[in-house]
C-alpha cells in the first residue's frame, strides 16, 4: 500500500519538504485545522495558516492526542487573530 500524496506541503525544521508533517500520527489534525482556519480567515494567505498551523503543532508536541485537535486550532486561531 502506498502513503497519500501531501495535499499542502511546507518546508521541514531544515527546509526540506516535509510534506503534512506530523499528521500521520495524529489523524490528520495538521490539514483539517489549516482548512478550517484558511476558510476562518480568508484575508491570510493559506502558506501563512499552514506556517502557523504548522509552527503551533510543534509547540504542542506531547501534548495527549485526544487534546491534540482542539489545542491546535485555538492557539492557530489566536496566533492568526493576534497578526490581523
Amino acid at each position: 500500500m502506498t502513503a497519500p500524496l501531501p495535499l499542502h506541503p511546507w518546508p521541514g525544521p531544515s527546509g526540506e519538504d516535509a510534506g503534512l508533517a506530523g499528521t500521520r500520527s495524529d489523524g490528520g489534525t495538521v490539514p483539517h485545522a489549516v482548512a478550517r482556519l484558511a476558510a476562518e480567515f480568508p484575508g491570510h494567505h493559506v502558506a501563512v495558516v499552514s506556517a502557523t498551523v504548522v509552527r503551533c503543532r510543534r509547540e504542542l508536541d506531547g501534548v495527549p492526542p485526544g487534546a491534540l485537535p482542539e489545542l491546535l486550532e485555538r492557539l492557530a486561531r489566536e496566533r492568526l487573530r493576534r497578526s490581523a
